[in-house]
């Protein structure tokens, strides 16, 4: 082999061997994630939607088990995305997800962050109050309580269907108590709330959840302004008022001098 050959034949394998592996550099890592929300009353379905950066010939879902992660669905999809519907989910279904996609060139792709998928309405619900009331002006504290029967021994709060925090409950009467403290509150805490409890064994399966609770957020400034406005017109009331007093007055006083001038 002639020496231009060789290098020729070096060139190319070196090329390749770069273009390979920037190829396999660019199988992004995919996202997971549940397209009407990770909380999925039970009965209900949901969709997971598994988005990857390539063209991609085969998707896989993963599901974490007692024993560890196994394959649960394969489906042959092309395009960036790829879909595993759930139908009519039960308490089996609720628990934590990852997925991987796979391009026929280059292999299979590093997995996805993992997603936890909450099947709710599995006991009966709990219920939430706001102390000291459900309107409040900004800068003021407000709790939250939820409360349940069940001796559930977490709740979860949740605002416009999103979870917030969660938190221990402890015993109150014939079951179990959960405070959420909400210190200076802002109008950005307005909004409606739920809660929702759950067992610590069973972290996945959630009760249904409590009735809404309406948190209204008034704006303590404008507050003020406002009755600050009130006061200063009423307080203008009250003098014209007088004011037409003293002229009304005046005027009597005037017109009935004259009077007794002539009579007299």
């Amino acid at each position: 082999m002639t020496p231009a050959l060789s290098v020729l034949l070096c060139l190319g394998l070196c090329l390749c061997k770069r273009t390979r592996t920037q190829a396999a550099d660019g199988l992004h890592k995919p996202s997971l994630r549940a397209e009407s929300g990770s909380l999925v009353p039970r009965g209900g379905a949901v969709t997971l939607r598994c988005r990857g950066s390539w063209e991609a010939e085969e998707w896989r879902l993963e599901k974490k088990g007692g024993s560890g992660w196994s394959e649960i669905k394969t489906v042959r999809q092309a395009g960036n995305e790829g879909e595993f519907s759930l139908l009519s989910v039960t308490s089996y279904d609720a628990g934590t997800y990852r997925c991987r996609y796979r391009h026929s060139s280059y292999g299979w792709s590093e997995r996805s962050d993992p997603l936890q998928l909450v099947v709710t309405g599995l006991s009966a619900p709990p219920s939430l109050a706001a102390l000291p009331s459900s309107e409040v002006a900004s800068g003021q504290n407000v709790t939250l309580q939820c409360r349940s029967e069940l001796y559930h021994d977490w709740c979860v709060l949740c605002k416009e269907g999103e979870e917030i925090t969660q938190s221990r409950t402890r015993r109150h009467g014939w079951g179990h108590q959960a405070d959420f403290f909400f210190p200076a509150v802002t109008l950005t805490q307005e909004g409606t709330y739920r809660c929702f409890g759950f067992y610590s064994s069973s972290p996945s399966l959630w009760s249904s959840p409590s009735a809404p609770l309406l948190l209204r957020v008034s704006d303590a400034a404008a507050l003020d302004y406002t009755v600050g406005n009130l006061v200063r017109l009423t307080l203008a009331g009250l003098v014209l008022v007088l004011l037409g007093v003293l002229l009304a007055e005046h005027c009597k006083s005037s017109r009935g001098h004259p009077v007794q001038g002539v009579l007299g």
